[in-house]
């Protein structure tokens, strides 16, 4: 058997997560990270390893995927692609400056990037995000080849299995197999939870597999490429994020549970524990065998059998030392069990019991009264120390109890009104991360509230230290203690007006504009067009348009709900609005826009298969790059305005796809404060319809619409146009997601963890520290639980 992986290099520089790496060779890898940059790592030096870093891209937000493709005649020196928060699939040359333009930036996602690989020539790449979708795109021509579809969920990992094959792994549990060419060829069922992560298997592997699976189950799953099942790795204690393979046919996996685990006939053989979280990847270098792990504190590690390759005594000392060093809390150590110290063992069991599998669990009760906890190496056939395991001692005189044991604080945290707050036991021993993580899990709370209630621990316990005695005055309350309660996702204040806000159900409206400048200029308008003598005669007003255009204004003055215009009135702003020259033609659609409320506008505009959204497409009304914006606000406020009559909704609804893909363009960035109003606008109305008993009616149909309508609506809720910024349109974009969320339970949990990655943008944007918008933003988490 071939020794265990020891520490070569720990490599530090990212500023964040490292949540992605790759390993091509042993000379290179490239990491991407939370901070926003891609970097390439060089080895300068062998003994010991010593490798230098630099900036390979630099973007505004977090990547979550890097692929490598090896050196070709477009490529020369290799490519690098990442991907992630921004929706794109940058494409370098390896070796370009960080701020050189790529050369490639494929725009095509809905939503943040999870997974990237490059085809086996290089020629290609699969991407794959939170929006559902997975997309082959040819890197030269910058265009999609192919679109895989039928997911879902969010898609978490892609992996090119050989020229033909594309595996996917998503939220719904599935793995499926496709043509590069886009034909799925196979659904694979198995995974409990979410699927994340592949690795291909070699020919005649011990486990007759094809490839490898993980995820959210905890479990390693081998499959064959018809499906077959053939065997199952069971060990890790959390979430497994990452798998490699070696070239001897080892398989690599990295956890939640704080450790790199390494599997052969079917047994695990080494486990490597990290003073870290989370280990949100890890790959094999194909040439050396070399691992390499990339983790929550911001660090690399690359570990290696060659004793030439390994760090010196040293650092390895450092290293474990650092892990032994690492606090444990002691629910988290046993799995949530009750954890009895009395009971343990002393530390003559180190030398007397055996584990019977690799990274096996035992707990020591020192001589001293502190319990540490030590994992089984079958390599070594001893236990080594991981950490002390803490649960409350030594941080102060004024403990508190809960379920038998004392802690330093026991929060209440509020989630739902109306019902008893739930308890966070909390020492100043353990980690914020780790106790927040474990009350949500132990209360089946969403992941999207981790951040938020391990930072408000860490704010609301500062001051305290591990073995610092509590010297508060003896009646002082704990901060957000017994006496108060704490929301997740507001901690800044406790209070809230108490008024549910969804779902919605109210149709909006817009109403604005001066009727009577808009009708002068369009008689203007069309007085000049007569005048030039060679204008297209179909465009032409009449003394009669003129005349009857004149009343609209006294029709919207008496009757704004209902204006009741008349078939020559329409016809004659459908003219001026479709005919004339773009910038021409604002006045007539806004006034339009005003008259869509009224069903004989809706008669009027639709006869047969015509209807006034085809009519608007047809125009150009809609398109994007015009001379002016005004005409595509007051045309999206034409079809918020429809949903105020029963005839319109029923248009919008029968043109839910049309009008969508029609307003789709500006959503990622609108061109005006008006403009992302009226979309706010509009996507709330369709949310309110799909909701109510909408005209189709058909439930199935709607979930469907529903997904759709909701990429749009996380679309616009993470833009970072400079017009959207206005508080009341970000809170009627929230009305329409919050109001989507209420459809079922089964939709909410398929898109949940989208939404919920799309809240914490939200809550970075100006707008979101308006009370209003706070508050649906809880009633939206509060839907997610």
């Amino acid at each position: 058997m071939s020794g265990d992986f020891k520490l070569s290099a720990t490599l530090r520089g990212h500023e964040d997560d490292v949540r992605a790496i790759v390993f091509p060779n042993r000379e290179t890898l490239f990491s991407a990270s939370r901070d926003s940059t891609v970097r390439k790592w060089t080895l300068t030096g062998a003994k010991p390893p010593i490798y230098d870093d630099t900036i390979s891209l630099k973007g505004s937000h977090w990547f979550n995927g890097v692929a490598y493709a090896s050196p070709s005649k477009t490529f020369p020196d290799g490519a690098v692609a990442a991907g992630g928060r921004e929706t794109f699939v940058f494409v370098k040359h390896v070796g370009s400056p960080p701020d050189a333009d790529p050369h490639r930036m494929l725009i095509g996602h809905a939503g943040n990037i999870t997974c990237l690989a490059f085809s086996q020539d290089g020629s290609k790449i699969v991407s794959g995000g939170w929006d559902s979708q997975v997309f082959v795109w040819d890197v030269e021509d910058g265009s999609v080849t192919a679109e895989l579809t039928g997911h879902s969920a969010p898609v978490w990992g892609v992996m090119v299995y050989d020229q033909k094959l594309v595996l996917t792994a998503c939220a719904d549990k599935m793995v499926r197999i496709f043509d590069i060419n886009g034909k799925s060829l196979r659904t694979i069922k198995g995974h409990t939870d979410v699927v994340r992560c592949f690795c291909k298997v070699p020919a005649g592997h011990w486990s007759g597999a094809a490839f490898a699976s993980a995820g959210n189950d905890e479990i390693i799953r081998l499959w064959t490429l018809e499906g077959t099942p053939m065997g199952e790795l069971h060990g890790h204690e959390a979430y497994i994020y990452s798998l490699a393979i070696l070239p001897n046919g080892d398989i690599v996996s990295s956890s939640e549970d704080r450790t790199v685990r390494i599997w052969r006939d079917g047994q695990c053989i080494q486990t490597i524990t990290h003073p870290a979280i989370s280990l949100w990847a890890v790959a094999a270098c194909p040439e050396t065998g070399d691992i390499v792990s990339g983790a929550s504190d911001n660090i690399i590690r690359i570990f290696s059998r060659d004793p030439e390759r390994q760090a010196d005594a040293e650092t390895i000392r450092s290293f474990d030392e650092t892990n032994r060093m690492y606090a444990i809390p002691a629910e988290t150590a046993s799995q949530g069990q009750p954890f009895q110290k009395e009971n343990l063992p002393g530390p003559e069991a180190l030398q007397t019991q055996v584990g019977q599998r690799d990274g096996q669990q035992l707990f020591i009760k020192e001589n001293d009264g502190s319990v540490t906890a030590h994992l089984w190496s079958i390599s070594t056939s001893q236990w080594n120390l991981i950490g002390t395991v803490v649960s409350g001692e030594g941080s102060g005189a004024a403990k508190k109890e809960y379920e038998g044991k004392e802690y330093d604080y026991v929060f209440d945290i509020d989630i739902e009104d109306g019902k008893p707050p739930l308890k966070l036991p909390y020492n100043s021993t353990e980690s914020s991360w780790d106790a927040a993580r474990r009350f949500l899990e132990r209360n089946e709370l969403p992941m999207s509230y981790y951040e938020q209630v391990a930072n408000w621990i860490s704010e609301n316990t500062k001051g305290t230290r591990i073995g610092q005695t509590d010297h508060r005055a003896p009646h002082q309350q704990d901060p957000w203690g017994s006496d108060k309660r704490y929301r997740p996702g507001d901690a800044a204040q406790n209070s809230t007006s108490g008024e549910l806000k969804l779902p919605q159900r109210s149709y909006m409206k817009i109403s604005e504009g001066n009727a009577q400048n808009a009708i002068s200029k369009i008689e203007e308008s069309a007085r000049r067009l007569q005048s030039g003598g060679k204008a297209d005669p179909n465009a032409q007003l009449s003394d009669d348009d003129f005349a009857a255009l004149h009343t609209l204004v006294d029709q919207l003055t008496k009757s704004p709900s209902d204006p009741h215009p008349t078939s020559i009135q329409v016809t004659s702003l459908l003219t001026a609005s479709s005919r004339w020259r773009r910038k021409e033609r604002v006045p007539a659609i806004a006034i339009m826009a005003r008259l869509a409320v009224s069903p004989s506008f809706v008669s009027i505009t639709s006869s047969g298969d015509e209807t006034i959204v085809r009519t608007l497409a047809k125009a150009g009304l809609l398109e994007t790059r015009q001379e002016t914006a005004n005409n595509v606000v007051h045309a999206i406020r034409l079809l918020v305005n429809l949903f105020a009559s029963d005839s319109g909704r029923l248009i919008a609804d029968g043109e839910f796809d049309t009008a969508l893909r029609l307003v789709r363009p500006f959503a990622s960035e609108p061109e005006s404060p008006a403009q992302y109003k009226a979309l706010a606008s509009l996507y709330l109305n369709y949310a309110v319809l799909l909701n109510s008993n909408a005209p189709s009616g058909e439930s199935a149909s709607r979930e469907a619409r529903a997904k759709v309508l909701l990429i749009d609506i996380a679309t616009l809720l993470e833009c970072e146009s400079p017009h959207a910024t206005d508080g009341d349109a970000l809170y009627r974009t929230l009305c329409a997601l919050g109001t989507l969320l209420t459809l079922g339970d089964n939709f909410r949990n398929e898109i949940k963890s989208g939404v919920s990655g799309t809240l914490h943008f939200v809550g970075a944007k100006p707008g979101a520290q308006q009370q209003n918008v706070k508050e649906v933003m809880q009633e939206i988490r509060d839907e997610l639980r």
